[in-house]
């Protein structure tokens, strides 16, 4: 009721202003000279302004930090028009009320309910506390010794292993992917998903619609459905005049075969994942192998996603078999939704939990405010951080935002690398050597607040395979020098700078 009174004066103080600035118009005009097409710009322009004032009272009644609103105000003031499309289309809230009323299932957290249920000693890891924290504030199981995991280094690791294990299902196929291409790498995994659900194996497939839409034909996604698979398009909230939904995209890159072997990690489908992009060639990425227990997180994450897009509750046996590895592993996910920020947090966590080291790799850099506090006080305390971003990138706006924050990074101690000539897509983030975060996550506002996203936590023998390939990229990479960068132009500053501005809508 109160809601509604406060609605209602709105709606009168509006009503008011509107028709005092309309009878003010008439008696400017005399009432002499009135032309119709001068009285409607007159008018929309009103009402523009009305609209943007709401959304400006919208905006500073968030709750987010100041930096959060100021772009957006900024926005406003320049071009209310620009800016009025701008934020329905950019900065429009995920609408939890909605999917409370649509997804119970997703607001009691009853997905988590098919976790297993665990009990691992913390204190005998390195790095325990971490996983805890994950258990106690997500509900995520943390399994322990009986999860094996493996990485695999682009995609002519990945796509030969990602076939193989769908050609030995023999129960179900979960896969969702952001990006699927159907060129010739995504035909091939078509062609493995029509052989097994040709063969009476379940196969449930989710591409993102914002991600995927515009590179999958329609023909093979229509013989795919005829053959027998089910496709899912994540589409998080219809399209319509009041709920623009561009802004929200399903990021993640999941796959479970038989819930014994799954993949989750950065790499998408497409022939630029396979080194076959005119403009990029070789493409530097990394995706997980994982077999045993921890695999029942991952299927969960797409069970969820499923019952997200068809209402509909899968129920697949899950596989019982143990496969030994020492160490710790979970499964996070985060997103608009009931998870707002997870993922961050934990990664805030690690970062602070760093003695000696920390390692990032990231296609994109956009550091928020608490985050670049996080990594100056471990600089300050003596942590070696490294960081590794694209030598070339794939959106220049976005390469200039990650330049933005170097001179920053330097000044605190940050070793900066640029993958030479090559761009990097690898999300990973390495603490001390011991814990590793893999998954489809990059380092930025984005990942970390508006994407539904997946990482897999780990520790275990597979860190060390990670951070030998670290310094095998390193080795090819060139390092940025704080005096050489303070070095560069005028024109360079202005550019990041500018772009630096607006990082946080990218």
């Amino acid at each position: 009721m109160r809601k509604f009174f406060i609605l209602l004066g709105l709606f009168l103080a509006i009503a008011f202003v509107y028709s005092i600035t309309v009878a003010q118009y008439f008696v400017m005009s005399g009432f002499r000279s009135i032309l119709p097409g001068g009285f409607i710009i007159y008018t929309v322009e009103i009402l523009l302004g009305i609209v943007a004032v709401i959304i400006a009272m919208r905006i500073i009644l968030r709750s987010d930090y100041a930096y959060n609103k100021s772009y957006w105000i900024i926005i406003m003031l320049l071009n209310p028009i620009l800016g009025i499309i701008a934020y329905f289309i950019f900065a429009r809230d995920f609408r939890v009320g909605k999917l409370i009323k649509e997804r119970p299932l997703i607001a009691n957290k009853h997905f988590l309910s098919l976790e297993e249920v665990t009990s691992p000693i913390y204190e005998h890891h390195p790095h325990g506390e971490i996983f805890r924290y994950v258990h106690d504030t997500t509900g995520r199981s943390v399994y322990e010794n009986d999860t094996f995991t493996q990485v695999l280094n682009n995609g002519d690791e990945f796509f030969p292993a990602l076939i193989e294990a769908v050609l030995q299902a023999k129960d179900y196929i979960l896969m969702e992917f952001y990006i699927f291409k159907t060129d010739e790498i995504g035909k091939k995994i078509v062609s493995a998903l029509q052989k097994k659900a040709q063969e009476g194996v379940d196969v449930y497939f989710i591409y993102d619609h914002f991600g995927s839409q515009k590179h999958v034909q329609r023909k093979l996604m229509t013989e795919l459905k005829a053959s027998g698979v089910k496709i899912g398009i994540f589409d998080p909230q219809k399209i319509s005049l009041l709920n623009a939904n561009v802004n929200f995209r399903n990021h993640r890159k999941a796959t479970v075969i038989d819930g014994c072997v799954g993949f989750v990690g950065g790499i998408n489908v497409g022939a630029e994942y396979n080194h076959q992009s005119k403009k990029f060639g070789f493409w530097r990425d990394t995706h997980l192998l994982v077999k045993g227990n921890g695999v029942t997180s991952i299927q969960n994450v797409f069970i969820k996603d499923w019952y997200y897009i068809t209402s509909e509750v899968l129920k697949k046996p899950l596989d019982k078999s143990i496969v030994e590895m020492a160490g710790l592993f979970t499964v996070i996910e985060s997103g608009p939704d009931f998870e707002y920020g997870l993922i961050k947090d934990v990664y805030f966590k690690m970062i602070n939990s760093a003695k000696h080291s920390i390692k990032i790799v990231t296609p994109y850099l956009i550091i928020e405010p608490e985050m670049m506090i996080a990594l100056k006080i471990a600089a300050k305390s003596g942590v070696k951080i490294e960081l590794l971003v694209p030598g070339k990138h794939d959106f220049a706006v976005v390469g200039y935002a990650t330049k933005s924050y170097y001179e920053q990074l330097l000044s605190y101690g940050v070793l900066i690398y640029e993958y030479t000539d090559r761009f990097v897509h690898s999300k990973i983030l390495i603490v001390d050597d011991l814990i590793a975060s893999v998954g489809s996550v990059n380092f930025d506002p984005r990942s970390f607040h508006i994407n539904f996203e997946v990482t897999a936590l780990f520790q275990n023998n597979a860190v060390a395979s990670l951070v030998q390939h670290f310094q095998e990229d390193i080795a090819r990479s060139l390092q940025i020098s704080e005096v050489e960068w303070k070095k560069r132009g005028l024109l360079k500053r202005l550019i990041q700078g500018f772009f630096n501005l607006f990082s946080p809508i990218f």
